[in-house]
């Protein structure tokens, strides 16, 4: 009987040990591109704690992104003209990889099979076979494109073409521009409705948010009130945008459908992306100047927490989970 009680309460603890680190696992890590700190962050986001810091050769980092699986990050090196490929496990760089000029945002196939990098200043797109690290195609797009999303199938990626206010479609099977839409002026950044159906670009010039049909690529509604929206992210389930307003060091939050404006939540100095974690809880904001990172509570809209101290101007986040 004593063996059995043993037995029973060491089962126990097992399961609430396996229960635990299935807990842990389940919370975010950010990767943090600090801009003029040649380095990335990488934070615990569970613990709000920076458990490593990635030492990369370049200044001017900017846009990155996390292979689905979690093992490589990719990083734009826009004074080097590259991507540096980043092995999560050792928090080293495995492969440096020539694209175009100033490259400065990066995002993956959900497929894991390949990344594309928008070249600010070659006006063109690098597609990067993530098998072999190297550049098998280049598309070229609009004027100066600055941001650019993925379909949720995986068949569009939308560029934002800030100077020459038009967002190009690359169909991925056909590796070429299949569209091109008008848009609001200065559209700085992309974000995807989770169904596939809607795109909303910020306009950065206009200080407005347009909403686009993704079928049509029509405009559908105008979202305004704004102040230089340079990011933004819709929520997992689809009902909100957080837009970040650089020139305001605030995030507004509006009602994805109606672009009713719900809260306006200050942040850190010159703010300039925001990434919203997979279950909706928690948005989190890159502030600029203020070298750290605001903690969004979507349940209140207000700052939780801020990471101080987080790099050197730091410019874009990604989280994996």
């Amino acid at each position: 009987m004593r063996t059995r009680n043993t037995t029973s309460v060491f089962c126990l603890r097992v399961f609430a040990f396996l229960a635990t680190a299935l807990a842990i696992s389940a919370q975010p890590y950010g990767y943090v591109s600090n801009q003029m700190g040649n380095t990335v962050s990488v934070v615990d986001m569970a613990t709000n704690v920076i458990s490593a810091e990635i030492s990369l050769s370049s200044g001017g980092l900017s846009g990155l992104a996390v292979t689905p699986n979690g093992s490589y990050l990719y990083v734009a090196q826009q004074s080097l003209n590259s991507v540096a490929v980043v092995s999560t496990a050792s928090n080293s760089v495995v492969a440096t990889i020539p694209v175009g000029s100033s490259p400065v945002q990066v995002a993956i196939l959900p497929s894991g099979k390949a990344a594309f990098v928008v070249n600010s200043q070659s006006n063109n797109v690098s597609l990067i076979n993530t098998a072999t690290n190297t550049v098998v195609h280049t598309i070229a797009v609009g004027a100066n494109p600055v941001a650019l999303a993925i379909t949720p199938n995986g068949a569009d990626v939308l560029v934002a073409n800030q100077s020459s206010s038009t967002i190009s479609v690359i169909s991925v099977s056909k590796r070429s521009v299949a569209a091109t839409w008008t848009t609001l002026a200065g559209p700085s950044a992309i974000a995807i409705s989770p169904k596939g159906g809607t795109a909303y670009v910020a306009a950065q010039n206009a200080d407005e948010v347009a909403v686009h049909s993704i079928a049509t690529g029509d405009i559908t509604a105008t979202f305004t009130g704004f102040n230089s929206p340079v990011a933004l992210a819709v929520t997992p389930n689809a009902g909100f945008l957080y837009v970040v307003n650089i020139n305001a060091s605030t995030v507004s939050v509006v009602h994805a459908g109606s672009g009713n404006l719900v809260a306006t939540v200050p942040v850190g100095s010159l703010p300039t992306s925001v990434a919203i974690s997979s279950d909706g809880s928690m948005a989190y904001v890159a502030n600029g100047f203020g070298f750290s990172i605001s903690e969004i509570d979507t349940s209140t809209n207000t700052v939780g927490y801020t990471l101080p101290s987080v790099g050197i101007y730091p410019f874009s986040i990604a989280l994996y989970n």
